[in-house]
């Protein structure tokens, strides 16, 4: 059976790597209420979808560092699988937060690089277009 990845960055999937992750929906209102106290605000857009700790198990220093320039760049186009949509899309999302957990050690220079990484997280927020 052919691998494929479990989402695309911009049309790119980081090498080799599936991630673990937690798909999030948050449905945004304008939360008004009447004279009786009772809710008469109204859906805003779509379900957001947030992908909450995104985990790549081990990554090694170039796709970590893949990863940064993604993160770096802010703005990204996500292409996954949507359960509510039953199909494949693609949306704009920015990245929240980036940690890393290095593993394994070049210690060669004059300070050591770290070239393996573990529980590499990253969060990717849907910007509602």
């Amino acid at each position: 059976m052919k691998k494929v990845p479990l989402m695309l960055f911009n049309g790119e999937a980081i090498p080799g790597v599936a991630p673990e992750y937690t798909f999030d929906g948050q449905q945004l209102v304008n939360d008004a209420r009447n004279a009786y106290g009772q809710f008469v605000g109204q859906k805003v857009n779509r379900r957001m979808v947030k992908f909450n700790n995104l985990i790549f198990p081990h990554l090694n220093l170039e796709q970590v560092v893949w990863l940064h320039n993604k993160v770096e760049n802010f703005e990204v186009n996500v292409t996954y699988f949507d359960t509510k949509e039953n199909d494949i899309i693609t949306r704009k999302f920015y990245f929240g937060d980036m940690s890393e957990q290095p593993l394994k050690y070049d210690y060669s220079g004059i300070v050591a690089k770290p070239i393996e990484f573990i529980n590499v997280k990253v969060n990717i927020i849907d910007m509602g277009y």
